[in-house]
């Protein structure tokens, strides 16, 4: 089979390599399809993100789904051929927040396609690969392939609206128009906001945001005075420029 592997700044590779197979509690996952993240450029473009460089080959890619190809032993609620969407957080499931149910707040978290941990945690960019089963999520057949892979950012725009409560007949402002912001602006209208307005310092995100259904979107420069629309009154905000 073919995986993605990054071995330093700028140097990715395409490498031929044996399938595994799943061992007791896990699942061999054929990729579907997967989103590219912004750590993922920073691992191509740098070798790193922040203080986690690359010490080893990266399987980079922590947004994806996929379909199950085989099954490990112990494995009772999944089946050969479901389609899946892919959980790649790995709380530890030991320390106090874990205990009390917050495993998003885990002391230890790390994530699939990430340095911050030695040996590092292999990533999906690649046709098969093996994770354990309680971290496939099964789907309904009429989901796409590619939709499924959205469904990791898809969380946070949900996590993020379902903090700042009830959003019905607001009006909604979100700095930062990229892909977290735009699922941000989904999970708002799901949400029944009554006027979402998207701001960004490029056109392109913003075109994008209101294909996704942004009712107003705004490009500034980081100079600029500030633009009248911002005299409007916005009853949340969602800081998400990264």
């Amino acid at each position: 089979m073919l995986q993605c592997s990054i071995h330093g700044a700028e140097d990715l590779r395409i490498e031929n390599v044996s399938c595994p197979q799943p061992g007791p509690g896990q699942a061999l996952v054929k990729i579907g399809a997967a989103g590219i993240c912004g750590s993922d450029m920073h691992y191509y473009r740098h070798g790193q993100i922040g203080k986690f460089k690359i010490r080893e080959p990266l399987i980079p890619g922590h947004e994806a789904s996929g379909v199950i190809a085989a099954l490990g032993s112990n494995v009772t609620d999944l089946e050969d051929g479901q389609q899946v969407a892919v959980n790649p957080s790995h709380p530890c499931g030991k320390c106090s927040r874990c205990r009390e149910g917050r495993e998003n707040l885990c002391d230890s978290m790390f994530f699939l396609g990430s340095a911050s941990v030695f040996p590092h945690a292999q990533g999906m960019f690649r046709e098969y690969f093996l994770i354990s089963a309680k971290q496939c999520i099964p789907t309904l057949n009429q989901v796409s392939l590619e939709e499924l892979a959205l469904s990791e950012p898809l969380s946070v725009g949900l996590h993020a609206v379902n903090r700042a409560s009830n959003l019905c007949g607001k009006k909604v402002l979100i700095s930062g128009s990229g892909t977290i912001g735009c699922m941000v602006l989904l999970a708002a209208k799901l949400d029944g906001a009554e006027q979402v307005t998207t701001v960004d310092v490029l056109e392109e995100p913003l075109a994008i945001a209101r294909k996704v259904g942004a009712d107003q979107t705004i490009c500034v420069q980081p100079s600029a005075a500030p633009s009248p629309e911002f005299l409007n009154e916005f009853d949340v905000a969602f800081e998400v420029s990264g």
